[in-house]
This record gives structure tokens, sequence and C-alpha cells, in this order.
């Protein structure tokens, strides 16, 4: 991320270093559910509440990632490549979609679609990095 010249770099420092790091804690978790969601769906095991918890708590931190993205914007930061702003809404809606195409459908494949997002959530994570930083 740039920063435009006359913003207070203290706040969009530490905006920056907090939303890099929840890039990192977002790729480690969905590059965990992608093998935790591949155990389950190889052992054909059904989904656990802490597995369910962990999809929501994902969620969560790329809301707030996005959430900060935002105030980063307002502070004076800008993505390196603007396809950046792309990726942002994506990582946020993707569990709901497949949590959504779930609704009613057989528990088994709930491992293996929830991986699926997951895998493409970790890929576009990395795309969002190559993308908004410098």
């Amino acid at each position: 991320m740039r920063a435009s010249v006359g913003t207070d770099n203290s706040v969009l420092s530490t905006l920056v270093y907090v939303h890099s790091g929840l890039f990192r804690a977002g790729l480690i978790i969905t590059g965990f559910i992608v093998i935790w969601s591949a155990a389950l769906y190889l052992r054909k095991l059904a989904s656990s509440g802490s597995y369910r918890a962990t999809l929501v708590l994902t969620e969560g931190l790329f809301i707030v990632q996005g959430l900060i993205g935002i105030a980063m914007f307002f502070a004076g930061a800008r993505p390196h490549d603007p396809l950046h702003w792309l990726y942002g809404p994506l990582l946020v809606i993707v569990l709901p979609l497949a949590a959504s195409y779930l609704s009613g459908r057989d528990g088994r494949r709930e491992a293996l679609v929830y991986g699926l997002a997951a895998l493409f959530m970790f890929g576009l994570a990395i795309r969002a990095y190559m993308t908004g930083h410098v």
C-alpha cells in the first residue's frame, strides 16, 4: 500500500501493520481449513461444532480485515493495483455462498464444499497480497 502525502503516518502504519497481520492469519487459517476439510471428507466424518466455529471466525477475520482496508483508504493508502478491491469483497462472500449452496443438502458434502471454498479463499488471499503490496 502506498500512502499519499499529508497523512498521519503513525495511524496509517498501524493500520497497515494490522491489515498485514490479518492477511497472514487469514492465509494460515484458510490453509488449515483446507487440510481439516480434506481429513473430514476423506475419513467420511461429519463436521463438528468447532469446525463450523472456525469457519465463522474466519469469516469475521476477513470482514475485519476489509474494514481496516477501508480505513486505510480513508487514511490515504492505495493498493498497488486497483484489482485489489475485487479480492476483499470476494473473500467475504465465498463462505456465505458455500453455506447457501449447502442449505438442505447432504452433510457429508459440507467438508468438501467448505474445503474447496477455503482453497479458493487461500488463492484469493495470495492474489490480494500481490495486488496490494508494493
